[in-house]
């Protein structure tokens, strides 16, 4: 083990000695430098108790099903969770995946790693037997509310 000179007198000392033998003084080989370090670790372990441990999980939106829409639910799914991503993509969340539902989100889908709508989307009703696949489009009302869900700058 090497030595380090006392704080005060400068008698060579353990860095681990509880007193000097030259001068009496208490933990002689404990610099300034010690404390900060040891403040700066018990900050960032505190730090990372509260932020990461300690976090409630991310609220993933607004659940919605297609309960509450009727004929006017535009997924093959029974329910989704509604979200804006900043600054106004929206999306819907389902079984871990996020689709793009607006356009500004749908034009970011692939550079985000967003999902396919078309994967969920509802074909319309009216539209089946016939040659053009048309979907239910989705409710401006529904767009709407999550937009007016996204954080605000």
């Amino acid at each position: 083990m090497s030595l380090t000179p006392c704080k005060t007198c400068g008698h060579q000392v353990a860095p681990t000695a509880k007193v000097c033998p030259g001068c009496g003084v208490k933990n002689p080989g404990v610099r300034l430098k010690h404390y900060l370090y040891g403040i700066a670790f018990a900050t960032a372990l505190g730090w990372f108790v509260i932020n990461v441990l300690g976090a409630p999980p991310k609220q993933d939106g607004v659940k919605i099903t297609a309960e509450e829409y009727g004929e006017a639910w535009p997924f093959t799914v029974p329910s989704v969770l509604l979200d804006c991503e900043p600054p106004a993509y929206t999306v819907v969340r389902v079984n871990g995946g996020t689709y793009a539902i607006n356009g500004s989100a749908r034009s970011k889908a692939a550079k985000m790693g967003w999902r396919d709508l078309s994967a969920i989307w509802r074909e319309d009703p009216k539209a089946v037997g016939t040659t053009t696949p048309w979907k239910v489009p989705v409710p401006t009302e529904m767009i709407q509310r999550a937009l007016d869900s996204c954080p605000k700058p």
